[in-house]
């Protein structure tokens, strides 16, 4: 595993597509979770100066390199 500092563009841009594995816990965000992390993100889009944001760990693996059977991200 490498970790990497990643654009949220780049997260989020294109055509991606996240699949939660069955196995991960149910977990719903009501709005007080995610208001929170949409107002950084407006604050970042509107600010001049880009400066790096630390959103939190986030973990993805490409579809092509897990075993069938496996969760898959793409």
């Amino acid at each position: 595993m490498e970790a990497s500092v990643t654009r949220l563009v780049e997260l989020l841009g294109d055509a991606k597509q996240y699949l939660v594995p069955l196995f991960q816990r149910p977990y719903s965000w009501e709005r007080k979770e995610w208001q929170t992390l949409w107002d950084d993100i407006v604050e970042l889009c509107e600010t001049e100066n880009l400066r790096p944001h630390f959103f939190g760990t986030i973990v993805t693996i490409p579809a092509r390199s897990v075993p069938e059977g496996v969760a898959k991200f793409s």
